[in-house]
Parts: C-alpha cells; sequence; structure tokens
C-alpha cells in the first residue's frame, strides 16, 4: 500500500517540477521488489523499467493575467508593407516582447486609402503600429514601447 501511494506524489512531482521536461523511472528488481525515482535503474539491476517522460503543465506556458487584459483592452495590429526591413525589425520587436498581434499587409490602393483614415489622413507609412485607439507612423523601438507600456503590456514575455 505504501508503494502504490509514492506513484502519484512522484508523478505529482515531476508534473510540477520547474524544468521543461521531467522523467520518472519505475522498475522491479530481481527479487520482484518495484522501486520508483527519477534516475534509471543501475545496470543489470532490473528485469522490467517503465520510463515516462512529463512536460510542464500547460498552465505555465499561458499568458499572464497583464497580458491578456492588455490585449483584450488594447488590441495590436502591425501594418506592414512587402518587402519592408523596418516591418521585419518591428515584427521582430513584437515577437522578442512577447506581443501577439494581428499583422496587416497594406499592399492595394483600397488598404493604403483604410489605412489613411485610420492614421487621421496624411502620409502613410509602414511599417505603422497601432494599440488600441493609439497609432505611432514607423518603427521607433521607444515610441512603440511607450504606447505598449501605458496599454500594460509586460516589458518581456
Amino acid at each position: 500500500m505504501r508503494k502504490t501511494a509514492l506513484l502519484p506524489a512522484l508523478l505529482c512531482a515531476a508534473v510540477m517540477a520547474p524544468a521543461q521536461a521531467q522523467t520518472a523511472y519505475r522498475w522491479v528488481d530481481n527479487e520482484g521488489k518495484v522501486h520508483y525515482g527519477d534516475r534509471p535503474p543501475p545496470p543489470k539491476a532490473a528485469r522490467e523499467v517503465q520510463e515516462r517522460k512529463y512536460s510542464a503543465p500547460a498552465a505555465d506556458r499561458a499568458p499572464s493575467f497583464a497580458l491578456r487584459q492588455a490585449q483584450q483592452n488594447f488590441p495590436v495590429a502591425l501594418y506592414v508593407g512587402a518587402d519592408c526591413p523596418a516591418c521585419q525589425e518591428g515584427r521582430d520587436y513584437l515577437k522578442k516582447r512577447g506581443i501577439p498581434f494581428e499583422e496587416k499587409l497594406v499592399a492595394s490602393n483600397e488598404e493604403i486609402d483604410a489605412l489613411r483614415a485610420r492614421l487621421g489622413g496624411g502620409e502613410v507609412m509602414v511599417p505603422s503600429l497601432q494599440v488600441g485607439e493609439k497609432i505611432s507612423k514607423g518603427f521607433l523601438a521607444p515610441a512603440w514601447g511607450g504606447l505598449l507600456d501605458a496599454a500594460g503590456y509586460p516589458k518581456a514575455p
């Protein structure tokens, strides 16, 4: 009875461990005794070995509360052009910071006119970042960071 109570405890510990993946072993030695552990049995000491790998729970990989709140209240849209090096820099900046965003390609005249209207008229520039109702033209990391910070987005993923 004691051995069977140990297995769930070991499995829980393995699943809750902070490492990305853990391995748990169950083996039966030559005398028929069952063992559990995080290390494989010594060579030729076991007649039956079971190995199980466990990864971190999905909750550990879920977005933080702050990120979910910011995303709900201030969605992020990135307006890009085709073959645009600055657009790639902006995209990389958002990905590095862990910001979920919707990417919108501005290619046709209708899309350019729609972006011009969204920007309040004037020159259309890509990349442009929209955070909630606020927009920043062109890629400037400090300006984008300020918009994202003001919206409550975390500074790091």
